[in-house]
């Protein structure tokens, strides 16, 4: 399967956009900048957990994020996931198996506007969502046309420790409901547009997580 790049410019070029965004809306509405700096800092995250019969998935990313106006939010977080899934590869040499799972490291940066505004009901629990997200991992097969290993796909491999990277870029939007004074869960709906071979998890990205203000 072909694999996708993205070049780090257009990375760049994302990133300061949404800081020139979160410039623009800061100063169109300026009202909130009055508000200490500790009441526009929240924290959240994701706790994911996920089991089959041939797969496990661990993920762990929380994040930081800065409150720019009432509806608009900008952030940063980390990410680490493991991944493993049972007798992923066959050997063609000796008849066995072999289990394909790693160890992902990285990061996020993203933004989030909130539709309260519109004050109709429903649509005021409604979000939407961006991020660029840069992981960082090992994988212990590549693929080739003379290895001896094959998977689900018939695709073929041979054993080599390597070091991958790949940036993944979201966008969606979600649905919030409020647990506390400051704090609530939501769910949202993300979908990869840099989604490739390695992508740990499949379009559209389904997350559940928390967010709460100090």
């Amino acid at each position: 399967m072909k694999v996708k790049y993205i070049r780090i410019g257009k990375i760049g070029s994302l990133i300061c956009i949404i800081f020139l965004c979160t410039n623009l809306i800061g100063q169109e509405k300026g009202t909130y900048k009055k508000k200490p700096f500790k009441d526009r800092i929240s924290v959240g995250g994701v706790l994911g957990f996920g089991i089959s019969s041939n797969s496990t998935l661990i993920d762990i990313s929380p994040v930081v994020a800065y409150r720019v106006t009432d509806e608009f939010y900008a952030g940063l977080g980390i990410t680490y996931k493991y991944y493993r899934y049972k007798d992923y590869y066959f050997n063609w040499d000796d008849s066995t198996y072999a289990d394909q799972k790693t160890h992902m490291y990285g990061g996020n940066i993203f933004a989030r506007y909130y539709l309260s505004k519109l004050e109709i009901p429903v649509i005021r629990n409604l979000f939407l969502h961006g991020e660029v997200e840069p992981l960082f991992f090992n994988i212990d097969y590549q693929m080739s046309p003379y290895g001896s290993y094959l998977d689900r796909w018939g695709n073929l491999y041979y054993k080599d420790r390597y070091q991958m990277s790949f940036t993944s870029i979201f966008f969606g939007g979600g649905i919030y409901q409020p647990v506390g004074n400051n704090s609530y869960m939501f769910l949202e709906v993300l979908w990869n547009f840099n989604e490739h071979f390695y992508t740990p998890y499949s379009n559209p990205r389904i997350r559940i997580g928390f967010w709460g203000g100090f």
